[in-house]
Formats: structure tokens, sequence, C-alpha cells
């Protein structure tokens, strides 16, 4: 999945899926839903997501594992937000970080904030969206989250963008583009395309005049 194959992804997801089944691993069930979750989403399909991490938080619910819990709410937020429904993408990742801190569980805890942030920034808050970002940039970056600190930086730049700090933004995008390059994921081409409009948008408009010298 993190390679951009996502139709093999869904294929080994799948029969991973049918095994746990077969087994009767209810816990490697719900994790196999939860994966085939994640490569609906990077095919668009959203209600498929969708159905698969309810199924997925279920079934953590019904075995207590708050950990599984806390990565389906934080999923299904994600999943809320692309579909536009913001309010409950909110609720469900603020759910998620309130799991993730009590299980000290600091990478799920980086991915709850990044998605609020994004989604403070959807809703026409980027400033409030600093927060969140810069704290999930902090955790990732103590845990060595590579991942994580990327779509902080990219959340960030976003939020300076929409506030008119161009700078801020440039340099948020250039960290994130970096880290995504190096891990080889298809984040990297989306936040060139941002850096490559905004930096567009910036030559294009009006400048004044440089000062005389002396």
């Amino acid at each position: 999945m993190r390679q951009g194959r996502y139709q093999e992804a869904a294929r080994h997801h799948q029969q991973a899926l049918a095994l746990f089944q077969g087994l009767g691993n209810r816990a490697g069930e719900a994790y196999a839903l939860t994966n085939l979750g994640g490569t609906d989403v990077r095919q668009g399909r959203y209600q498929e997501a969708a159905r698969h991490h309810q199924q997925a938080l279920a079934l953590f619910q019904g075995l207590g594992n708050r950990a599984g819990e806390a990565n389906a709410l934080t999923n299904l937020g994600a999943v809320d937000l692309a579909e536009g429904r913001c309010q409950q993408a909110a609720r469900h990742h603020q759910q998620a970080l309130a799991l993730f801190r009590e299980l000290g569980d600091r990478a799920g805890e980086a991915e709850a904030l990044n998605g609020i942030g994004e989604v403070l920034l959807a809703t026409g808050q980027p400033g409030q969206a600093h927060a969140p970002h810069t704290a999930a940039l902090g955790v990732a970056s103590q845990i060595g989250d590579t991942f994580e600190q990327a779509r902080a930086h990219s959340g960030l730049a976003g939020s300076y963008h929409a506030t008119g700090d161009q700078g801020q933004a440039s340099h948020h995008w250039q960290q994130a583009l970096a880290l995504y390059t190096g891990l080889g994921v298809p984040e990297a081409g989306q936040v060139r395309a941002q850096l490559t409009a905004a930096e567009t948008a910036d030559q294009s408009r009006p400048h004044p005049p440089a000062g005389r010298s002396g």
C-alpha cells in the first residue's frame, strides 16, 4: 500500500481476511478489515472504507481491544472528512486521541492529532489547525515516525498558506516533500503539486517595486 499498489494490497488483505475468518481469529479479522479500509480510502472508495472500518470497530469493541478501537476510530475520522462529515470526523479523531493517550500510544497520538488538524483546516479554521499539527510534529519527531512528521509538515503548510504566510507554507511543504520522497509514497506527488501551485500563484501576484538605493 505504501508503494501505491492499492489493488495488489487489497487482494492480499482480502486473502488474509478470509484466512482469519476461517480460523475464527476475530482480532486478525478486525485488523484485516482495518487494512482493507485503508486501501479503499486510497482508491476513493469511501463507502466501502466506512463499512470496513465500522466492522473493524465493532469487532475491536467486542474484544475489548482498546488499541484496535482507537485505530478504527481515527480511520473512520479520515473517511468522514473525505466524505464531508466534518463534525463526525472531529468527534472520531478526538475519541481516538483520548484512547491513544490513555494507552500511551505515541504513534497513534500523532496520527489523531494530524487528523484533528486536517479537520480544522477543512472547516476554515487554519489558525486553529496550527496547534494540533505542531503537536503531532513534536510527537512524531520524538518517536521517529517519518510518515506522520511529513503529514504534520503538510498540514502546517496548508495552515500557513491559508493564513497568508507563504514563506512558512513553502518551507513546510518542502520538508513534507523531502520526507515523503524518502519514504517513496504517493503523497510526495500531491505535496509537489501543492508546492508548485503555491509558488506559481505567488509569482503571478503583483509585488511592490523595489525601493531606490542611495
